[in-house]
Parts: C-alpha cells; sequence; structure tokens
C-alpha cells in the first residue's frame, strides 16, 4: 500500500486532484463515507456563473471554463443564464462585468414568475450554465481508473505519521503511504490538518439549505433562468422538473452530514413567495450542505510551509464544483512539480497560498 500521492476526501474536488495526479505516478483517494460526493459536492446548486464569488474564484473559474471545453460539454448542461432581480425598494445592485442591466418587464419576459411591477430592474448573465456533476464525477472516476489510481472508501484517516520520508496514515484497520498528501477533506480539513501536525486555518463550514418544490401547473421550465435577488436573500432555478429554492443562508456549523432544518425551509419558501406572488403548495425534498470558508474566501491551494509533503486543497467555499477543474490541475501541478495550467499567474498562487492565513 505505497503511492507517491495520497488525496483525503472525496468530493468533487479531492476527484479531480487525484484524476490529474494519477497522471503524474501512483494515486490513492481516500474517502470517509461508502461514495464519492457525499456531502456538499452532491448537494451544490451547480451552476457555472464567470461572475461568482471574489476576483480569486473568478479566476479560477476562468481556468476552469477552458478545461470543461476542453474535456467537452458532457458535464456542461444547457445554457440556463441568470437573473439577479432588484426590488423597488431594495438594493439596486451595481454593474458588473458580463452581467446587462435590463427592464424588469424583459426579465418577467424571460421568469414568468417575476412581477415587474415589484421590481426596479434585473442584471442579466447570459452565459451561466448547468453543471452536470454526476458526469464530472464519473469522468474523474475514469480518469483515475485509468491511470492505475485506487479508490479506497469508508475510510475515515484517524493518525498520520511521518516517517523515513513518507507519510504513514491508518484508520486503524489499514495502513497507506506516500510523500505527498492532499488535504481535500472539506469541512473537515482542519481536523484532518491537526492529524498531520498541520496549524489550524480556521476554515468555517456554513450551511446552505434548499427545497425542490412543485411549480405552477402547467409551466415549461426548461427555458426559465436562475433568479437571485440582489440582497442574496433567496434564489431558485429549475431542477429535475421542479423548482430548487434556496435561502442562501450562511448558518455556522460543526463538520457534520447536515441536513435542513425547518425554520430554514419555511424561510425560503417566504421569500419566494415574496418575490413571485406564488403561493408553494407542495415541498417535495429538503436538503442542506456545507460550504466551508476561510475569512478571505479564497481557497486554500498549495503546500504547508510547515509541514512535509502536506498541501492543502480546502475552503472552496460554495464555489468548490465550478472551480474544481482548476483547483485540481493546479493541486496536482504543485505536488508533482509539473507545468501549471494556462492562465495561472504569481500573483494568483499568492492568493491561494495557504501560508497567508497563520
Amino acid at each position: 500500500m505505497r503511492f507517491d500521492f495520497i488525496v483525503i476526501g472525496g468530493g468533487i474536488v479531492g476527484l479531480s486532484a487525484a484524476a490529474a495526479l494519477s497522471a503524474c505516478g501512483k494515486t490513492l483517494l481516500l474517502e470517509r463515507e461508502s461514495q464519492p460526493c457525499h456531502h456538499s459536492s452532491g448537494r451544490s446548486a451547480a451552476i457555472f456563473v464567470h461572475s461568482y464569488g471574489n476576483e480569486v474564484v473568478q479566476a479560477l473559474t476562468a481556468i476552469s471554463a477552458r478545461a470543461f471545453t476542453a474535456a467537452g460539454q458532457e458535464m456542461l448542461g444547457r445554457r440556463r443564464g441568470i437573473l439577479v432581480v432588484a426590488r423597488k425598494d431594495g438594493d439596486p445592485g451595481g454593474p458588473v462585468p458580463g452581467r446587462e442591466r435590463i427592464s424588469a418587464e424583459a426579465a418577467a419576459a424571460l421568469m414568468p414568475l417575476l412581477r415587474p411591477e415589484t421590481l426596479s430592474h434585473a442584471w442579466l448573465e447570459t452565459d451561466a450554465r448547468d453543471i452536470d456533476v454526476h458526469a464530472m464525477h464519473m469522468a474523474y472516476a475514469r480518469t483515475l481508473k485509468a491511470n492505475s489510481g485506487t479508490l479506497l472508501t469508508d475510510f475515515d484517516v484517524r493518525s498520520a505519521e511521518w516517517q523515513g520520508g513518507l507519510w504513514h496514515v491508518s484508520n486503524g484497520a489499514q495502513n497507506v503511504s506516500a510523500p505527498v498528501v492532499i488535504n481535500a477533506a472539506g469541512a473537515w480539513a482542519d481536523t484532518v490538518g491537526a492529524l498531520f501536525g498541520a496549524a489550524p486555518k480556521g476554515i468555517q463550514p456554513l450551511r446552505r439549505s434548499a427545497a425542490l418544490i412543485d411549480p405552477p401547473a402547467g409551466s415549461n421550465l426548461e427555458d426559465w433562468p436562475m433568479v437571485v435577488d440582489v440582497e442574496e436573500s433567496v434564489y431558485f432555478k429549475p431542477e429535475a422538473g421542479k423548482l430548487m429554492v434556496s435561502p442562501a443562508d450562511r448558518t455556522p456549523s460543526p463538520p457534520c452530514d447536515s441536513w435542513a432544518e425547518d425554520m430554514d425551509i419555511a424561510v425560503a419558501i417566504d421569500r419566494y413567495q415574496s418575490l413571485t406572488g406564488e403561493e408553494v403548495r407542495r415541498v417535495t425534498h429538503t436538503w442542506a450542505g456545507l460550504r466551508s470558508f476561510v475569512p478571505d474566501e479564497s481557497p486554500l491551494i498549495g503546500a504547508d510551509a510547515a509541514v512535509p509533503g502536506f498541501f492543502w486543497l480546502a475552503a472552496l467555499g460554495g464555489y468548490g464544483v465550478q472551480t474544481a477543474p482548476a483547483a485540481g490541475a493546479i493541486t496536482a501541478a504543485l505536488a508533482s512539480g509539473t507545468a501549471l495550467p494556462e492562465g495561472v499567474t504569481p500573483e494568483l498562487l499568492r492568493a491561494l497560498d495557504p501560508a497567508r492565513i497563520t
């Protein structure tokens, strides 16, 4: 059980890194659950938005866009578009590159559930696209397997010891080793880091809740855009023939298998009804996921300066799915000493460097 690289965490970003590393050496992906993408990756709104996040996230998104294109269109779905709507009595928002200001009437023409009399205007980003997370998962898993990589599930890392130039990692029953370990453990990244002697980075998981509701009878959802208000207090989008609604909550949480609380879903429904005037008659499913942040809301990608052979791939926030191609490729390049992806600048690497968080 000796490897060149061990990746801890089988979310979509860990999968991306393991797939990229498998081309550079013998790679092992460890997942504590019975299957990858069990937590946040499988509970994402799954939409690719260029203007989402801060400048660092947007730079990763631009690099990921090229990777998505190179991989073909199977990972990206239809061009969904996103409407950021401003209420007459609310925050007007401001111009953002890639977004066009349109009238309330034009917004309602794109999304019939909106009431133009309650809106001041909207901002339209036309090139936002759905993401097929399952297709991403399968593509990365195929690459890992094709390169003779290994996936071990139900492997909860309990101990790690640096000896003889190798990390010896154990779950109490199995032992594996490698000179390089990637910490892609999501909400548990600080906990995993502590096992390797790394100082905590103050990673804070925040709960995000969502529900599926029935759309109005006779609705044709396929071409509807995603809608979010300027205040980011609610959003909704078509999802598998229904509408996914979220209160865009950011509730601090310990690392856990998160679930939606009734009050958060009630808030989401109330805000949706207030924005659209539509009564919600039935909620068919609810869920929640954890989005993990550090204070500057930029990811941690790179080596830990104080711990040999230990790399962070963490604090991806709510941007993990759309930035996974870039984040995984950058991590693999840094860990293996190979060429960085096109578009990665020294400034971006400094902004991602875990050493910035002390």
